[in-house]
Parts: C-alpha cells; sequence; structure tokens
C-alpha cells in the first residue's frame, strides 16, 4: 500500500469512529470573528489558492475552487526544508492559519499533518465541522496549533498534508504564522444558522468518508 493510500485510510479510520495510527497533537481553534491574523508575505500559504501573496522562493500548492466530489482528497504541500520554515516563523513553535470559504452548508476538515523528513510529527485528525464568519478574505477563520521544528536539522524536509471530506465554494488557504508569546484570543461561538447546519455538513462528510473507504480497499 502506498504512503498516499496508507495516510487516507487513517484519516477514514477517524471518521469511522476508530482510532488513527497517530495521537493527535495539534488543536483547531476558532472561528475568529475579527480580522487578526492575515495572509501575507510574511505568512505564506502552504496550500491555497492562486490569490497567495508569497514571497519569492517559497512555493504553494494550488488547490482549485469547488474541488471534484465536493472534497479535498489528501492534498500535499510542496516540500521545504525546516530552515525555509523557520526563516518565516522563527525557531519557535508556529501555527497554521485557515480562511474558509464556504456557501451556507459548513465544510469539514478531518486531517492535517505536518511531516518531516516523511513521517508524522503533528497531526489534527478529528471530523470538525469549520463554519466560517465572514471576516474578510485572506484572514484566518481558524488556527491550527501548535506545530515545531525544534531539535531538527536544518536540511531536514517538512511538508504538510490537509484532507476536507466537504469544501462547496472557493478554495482555502492554509497559511504560516509565527506563535506569538500571548496565545490566541478566544474562539466565537457560531451563528444559530451554522449550529443548525452542523449536522448537515457531518452527513456529508461521513457518506464520503465510506466511499473513500471503499475505494482503498478495493484498490489494495
Amino acid at each position: 500500500m502506498t504512503l498516499r493510500k496508507i495516510l487516507l485510510l487513517s484519516s477514514v479510520v477517524v471518521l469511522a469512529g476508530g482510532t488513527a495510527s497517530y495521537a493527535d497533537t495539534i488543536t483547531l481553534v476558532g472561528p475568529f470573528a475579527t480580522n487578526i491574523y492575515q495572509q501575507t508575505a510574511n505568512s505564506p500559504c502552504v496550500i491555497g489558492n492562486p490569490s497567495c501573496n508569497n514571497p519569492a522562493g517559497f512555493d504553494v500548492t494550488t488547490i482549485p475552487a469547488n474541488p471534484a466530489g465536493n472534497g479535498y482528497n489528501m492534498v500535499a504541500s510542496p516540500t521545504y526544508t525546516v530552515s525555509q520554515i523557520e526563516t518565516i516563523v522563527g525557531s519557535n513553535a508556529f501555527w497554521v492559519g485557515i480562511d474558509i470559504n464556504e456557501t451556507n452548508v459548513p465544510q469539514t476538515l478531518d486531517y492535517f499533518a505536518m511531516t518531516v523528513n516523511g513521517s508524522v510529527v503533528d497531526l489534527f485528525s478529528t471530523l470538525t465541522s469549520v463554519p466560517a464568519l465572514n471576516n474578510g478574505n485572506g484572514y484566518a477563520d481558524y488556527l491550527l496549533e501548535t506545530f515545531k521544528l525544534a531539535g531538527y536539522a536544518g536540511t531536514d524536509s517538512v511538508q504538510f498534508i490537509m484532507n476536507m471530506p466537504l469544501a462547496n465554494d472557493g478554495a482555502e488557504q492554509f497559511f504560516l504564522i509565527g506563535a506569538e508569546p500571548t496565545p490566541p484570543p478566544p474562539a466565537t461561538t457560531p451563528e444559530p444558522s451554522s449550529l443548525i447546519l452542523f449536522g448537515t455538513g457531518l452527513a456529508a462528510a461521513a457518506g464520503v468518508a465510506r466511499r473513500r473507504m471503499a475505494s482503498v480497499i478495493n484498490s489494495k
């Protein structure tokens, strides 16, 4: 079985209520109603849409709006070095901001990982509805925290991988943010309409998960 299928299968197992291959080390915080964390050349995208503002030499994996199948399937960023990442975020822990674009149906995120030399070292793998609060294009609706590269050599390779079972509008932006001395502000409670739609989003994601599980099993 390929690494891609192994990672996908671990994600599907989580959706089915099982245990992932790795323990989660990353926390999803949000949504934020205010424009606090902006995607800029100092906070470049690792995965995102063509409007991402990145410095020269720092590549980004471009993802489409309205993806085929209404979801992003284990999308990987370009491969960076530890030195490249630390040049952006410093040598301490850092966060990943997520700018969500959606219709009136909340999207879902169930996997985001950072690998070093091909091994998962930081992971979020809990099926979660991620309704946006329309806080402005290019601003983080959510933070994934906290990623750490302390102790790795500057030449070690780093990659980010994400999976969104349900994505229904413009392409998202996943961008690096240097962690600040103070913690991020508390998350904002979603509006009642978003809470009502929460079950709809999860039901759609569960259907996608079942189809993916069958596809992975049949392709082994």
